[in-house]
């Protein structure tokens, strides 16, 4: 199967979901989330908001009361990597070139992806080896692309989050692809062996 196929697969899979199974996934993504969050020591967490029959994270964001919360921002004129900006309840929205919502806010006030302490990254399918097929735009890829050349590295942490129904047996790997430290579905964190 053909990485296009198995895109096209997954993501019908997940926007099958229900209303009332996107709605259950999401609160037993939070409880997960909070589970693993609480193992580990992280201030600042780069989150997301779901499109396309994505698990939410809205419960989890609307819950956190402990971590600084960042949301991607893509600044194509200057580059084709992500920032991130601190969400608050001042942030002003936008739409993006892919109609997704995000802070509207200028460059300095954004971090870089090696500023934060975990990356929770939405996916079309993973595997059980960490590995992540992502929308196809490669936005995440290039922007944690040092993760490829450093061999020690603290940070950050790459979580991968899913509706369990988008695993796939294994996923083909590309030179560019970066693998998850760890992915978060609604029933289970799994931690890729190796």
């Amino acid at each position: 199967m053909t990485v296009q196929l198995i895109r096209q697969h997954y993501r019908k899979t997940r926007q099958a979901l229900s209303s009332d199974e996107l709605n259950q996934n999401a609160l037993l993504l939070k409880h997960r989330i909070d589970s693993y969050l609480g193992r580990i020591r992280a201030q600042k967490i780069a989150a997301y908001l779901s499109v396309q029959g994505e698990i939410s994270l809205n419960p989890w964001i609307a819950g956190n009361q402990k971590h600084k919360i960042y949301l991607p921002k893509l600044y194509e004129v200057t580059t084709t990597k992500l920032r991130f900006a601190a969400l608050s309840e001042k942030t002003v929205w936008t739409h993006n070139r892919f109609k997704i919502l995000e802070p509207d806010c200028g460059w300095g006030e954004t971090l870089e992806a090696n500023q934060l302490d975990i990356i929770l990254m939405p996916l079309v399918a993973f595997d059980s080896s960490g590995n992540r097929l992502g929308m196809g735009g490669g936005y995440y890829d290039r922007s944690l692309a040092f993760r490829r050349s450093r061999t020690h590295w603290l940070k950050p942490r790459l979580v991968g989050v899913a509706h369990s129904c988008q695993q796939h047996p294994q996923l083909p790997q590309q030179a560019w692809d970066i693998p998850l430290d760890c992915i978060i579905t609604e029933n289970e964190i799994i931690y890729p062996a190796g």
